[in-house]
């Protein structure tokens, strides 16, 4: 999912400089994503993306840490002609300051189950399969008796 989430963000950034930059993000202007999305069947760039491709790369942008620090420096948000559409907020700033809690690396693994009072499982290991009997052993069957 990161490589095509980079891989969008690389064609917003070939396809919209003014607004786009990976090294230097500027603060998006508010509803920018509705404006991508209502040019999705318009824009070559966009013509083979879902919403929720973009949305996901918008998220992935929007999280960076360069982004965030754009935020808290504050100043215009930016349309994707690359023209100032908003400020940013001095409560935006301060929400982009905040320290942000450390998300785990990975999902936590599952907690291990408690022994059993019980003395816990027995594992049985299957050496080998009985082969079936012989069906003429001596053995035979005649109206519901055995001879």
């Amino acid at each position: 999912m990161t490589n095509d989430t980079n891989l969008i963000i690389d064609r917003l950034c070939e396809a919209f400089p003014a607004c786009f930059n990976r090294s230097a993000p500027k603060p998006l202007k508010i509803g920018i994503g509705e404006e991508l999305m209502a040019l999705t069947g318009v824009h070559p760039a966009l013509a083979d993306l879902t919403r929720t491709r973009i949305r996901r790369a918008l998220r992935f942008y929007t999280g960076c840490h360069a982004y965030w620090k754009a935020l808290a420096k504050g100043g215009l948000r930016y349309g994707l002609d690359g023209q100032p559409a908003g400020e940013v907020t001095p409560d935006q700033q301060a929400f982009a300051r905040a320290p942000r809690p450390k998300q785990p690396a990975g999902p936590e693994p599952p907690p291990t189950p408690e022994p059993s009072p019980a003395g816990g499982y027995v594992k049985l290991k299957l050496i080998r399969r009985c082969p079936p009997a012989p069906a003429d052993e001596g053995l035979s069957f005649q109206n519901g008796d055995l001879d």
